[in-house]
């Protein structure tokens, strides 16, 4: 049975499927490995924080494209399963449903490589349309991430009210910030310390954070195993990470962002929300695949 929760998770983000290769080593340039085994899963960042806020007890809505496919097909099936709204995911005609190939070494970090797709395809008309279906709540949250066009972050952001209504941007894959939008509303960014790196040129995480903090409406900093920094109005603590068994990392910063904006909608503050995030990132990395741990807040 769901939580009650106050608001919404609503995610503007990409689904994809996954073909996941365990490698003794991740190749190098110009090397050629040998896999010791090969599966297939579901991933997409959109869809993963989707699926993760929703065994976390959300009510969860996403936003989307896939091809008219077999893997587009079956990652709806997979997300309805999920207990994830689908209603706003639209099918493309032509493009296929985006993929993505997964490296995993035996200590469980990975490489990765992701075809968009029909992901490529999602416009900010479809987004700004979706959003007004949703009729968007004070209590609701947003969550977008850099795996969509940068068009459709810009509607997720004009979709905003003056107030209320938590946007929260996982900068992943590293570009550039979003825009504000008309009302003025800046999100609150989730990346790890590569990630906060590339966008600020800070030598230290610290640093990185406070440049961060500067531009947003908050910082929240994933740092492994090391847990995260969260960064806001001047002030950051560190949230240190359970011990765990490393089987897989892909997708422990999904897990983490799902599990952070579960928590916003249900009206938990920063800090809590996050160090939730961080168990729930913890617990994510002890199997295979971007969704082979995905935690319910029992298990946490």
């Amino acid at each position: 049975m769901k939580l009650l929760p106050v608001g919404r998770v609503i995610v503007i983000g990409s689904v994809n499927a996954d073909r996941i290769l365990r490698c003794p080593v991740l190749p190098a340039p110009g090397e050629t490995v040998l896999t010791t085994a090969a599966t297939q899963g579901f991933g997409g960042k959109g869809a993963n924080q989707a699926v993760a806020a929703a065994r976390m007890g959300a009510a969860v809505h996403l936003v989307a494209k896939v091809g008219r496919d077999a893997d587009g097909e079956a990652a709806l099936t997979d997300l309805r399963g999920a207990e994830v709204e689908t209603g706003s995911v639209l099918t493309h005609p032509d493009a296929p449903t985006g993929q993505a190939i997964v490296m995993v070494d035996p200590a469980g970090e990975n490489s990765i490589v992701v075809v968009p797709g029909a992901n490529a395809h999602l416009t900010a008309a479809e987004v700004t349309a979706a959003l007004a279906r949703l009729h968007l709540l004070p209590v609701d949250v947003l969550l977008t991430s850099g795996e969509v066009p940068e068009e459709c972050i810009r509607a997720t952001a004009a979709a905003l009210p003056a107030d209320g209504t938590h946007w929260v941007h996982n900068a992943a894959p590293a570009g550039s910030l979003p825009d504000t939008g008309p009302t003025g509303r800046r999100p609150l960014v989730v990346a790890n310390a590569v990630e906060a790196r590339q966008l600020t040129g800070a030598p230290t995480v610290e640093e990185a954070a406070r440049a961060l903090a500067r531009r947003a409406d908050g910082v929240v900093l994933t740092l492994g195993s090391e847990g995260a920094l969260v960064a806001t109005e001047g002030r950051s603590a560190r949230l240190p990470a359970p011990a765990v068994q490393v089987v897989d990392t892909t997708g422990a910063g999904d897990v983490f962002c799902g599990a952070l904006a579960a928590g916003l909608a249900r009206g938990v503050s920063l800090p809590a929300a996050a160090a939730t995030a961080v168990a729930a990132g913890a617990f994510a990395v002890t199997a295979l695949g971007a969704r082979g741990a995905l935690p319910r807040p029992t298990d946490l």
